[in-house]
């Protein structure tokens, strides 16, 4: 099992390589969060009232529209696991802010890995890692049709949705008007949203 220690160094310094089973073992032992990677463990930095506020709105949304039906959705609690047998990097582990799953066969206490949709808000400190790092990993997953990746700060107020069906082209952008989530049948006013963000600045 891996130590605290261990899974809060910096991430330049290499570690000794963690197993997968270590790495979930260490999770329920910390309140802190952690991202996998083939055998090293990266904690997770905190989010800003608006990422807070941003996630709590769309999970809401989502979890009344679901209410009662064979789909599942999580928040920040249930990690996704990404397994590529072509790449180097095989094992992966992220946690998203928001993870639609359905599939009947997928029911591991600790993670999903057939997400229907994945929400990601992005973090003012890496926004990269959610438009390009995640974007680029997520199509891998076969069962995932949409990638919603949001940007809340009021400098860059973006919510873009990805398609599988459209080879994961930006279909909207913008802070105004409503997003389309095709995968769960549900519409997201953007504009109210973002309204509601103001509270914060």
């Amino acid at each position: 099992m891996y130590t605290l220690s261990v899974a809060m160094t910096a991430e330049l310094q290499p570690e000794p390589f963690i197993t997968v089973q270590e790495y979930l073992e260490g999770e329920m032992l910390t309140d802190e969060r952690h991202e996998y990677f083939n055998g090293q463990v990266f904690r997770m930095e905190g989010g800003t009232a608006r990422h807070g506020e941003t996630v709590g709105y769309l999970y809401r949304r989502i979890a009344d529209h679901l209410e009662g039906g064979p789909c599942q959705v999580f928040s920040q609690s249930l990690k996704v696991h990404l397994k590529f047998a072509s790449w180097e990097t095989s094992d992966m582990f992220y946690y998203p802010d928001v993870m639609v799953a359905c599939e009947p066969d997928d029911r591991h206490r600790h993670y999903r890995e057939k997400p229907k949709l994945i929400i990601e808000v992005a973090s003012p400190s890496n926004p990269n890692k959610d438009r390009v790092e995640k974007y680029l990993v997520y199509q891998r997953i076969p069962s995932l049709q949409e990638y919603v990746y949001v940007f809340p700060e009021p400098e860059s107020l973006e919510f873009v949705v990805c398609r599988r069906d459209e080879d994961w082209k930006a279909s909207f952008s913008g802070d105004t008007g409503e997003a389309r989530l095709a995968s769960i049948g549900l519409s997201i006013d953007v504009g109210a949203l973002f309204e509601r963000l103001k509270r914060f600045d």
